[in-house]
């Protein structure tokens, strides 16, 4: 992986698995992600304002640990929306990257960073994470952008891995 700083990455927001099955499992999932959607559409908002990609990627199937049965399951999670220019790709596997598409997808949109939100922190987001440098992408986190059962386990998954906040993405040479 070539060594840069992250203002000048080209980067991609992957959002993992902000869908019903996984928001509707805990209390802790539900009221992380409610309290960090207002975060996660602003970047959101910001990667499709400067034509960055948005990359959503949806968990197939009930998914690893998931007990409760919810409505409209692999439905986007309330106050998330995809948009035309919007990239979608489908996983099976905890890490988003293993069988599936989306190091292809990246690397198509000429990006060789990327910043994650979602859920859940200790299964496909931190699996996300650690999967991205097996093909030279470098991963960040995005500060108040991913949720978890309990907010111990978002503490555990910030103070591991880089994060970045919205404030710091706008200062990218491709955000300027």
């Amino acid at each position: 992986m070539e060594n840069k700083d992250f203002k000048d990455r080209k980067l991609a927001l992957v959002l993992v698995d902000i869908q019903n099955k996984f928001a509707y499992q805990t209390e802790g999932l539900l009221n992380g992600m409610s309290s960090r959607l207002g975060k996660v559409n602003e970047a959101i908002d910001l990667f499709r304002e400067t034509g960055n990609p948005v990359i959503f990627v949806f968990f197939d199937g009930d998914g690893h640990c998931t007990m409760k049965r919810v409505e409209n399951p692999d439905e986007l999670f309330g106050g998330l929306t995809m948009k035309d220019g919007d990239l979608k790709v489908n996983k099976t596997q905890m890490n988003s990257f293993r069988d599936s598409d989306l190091a292809k997808v990246i690397k198509e949109c000429g990006c060789d960073g990327i910043v994650i939100a979602g859920l859940v922190a200790q299964y496909c987001v931190i699996a996300t994470y650690f999967g991205a440098f097996d093909h030279d992408i470098c991963p960040y986190m995005l500060k108040g952008g991913i949720a978890a059962t309990d907010e111990n386990n978002v503490t555990h998954v910030e103070a591991i891995c880089k994060t970045v906040t919205v404030d710091e993405i706008k200062e990218n040479v491709h955000f300027i």
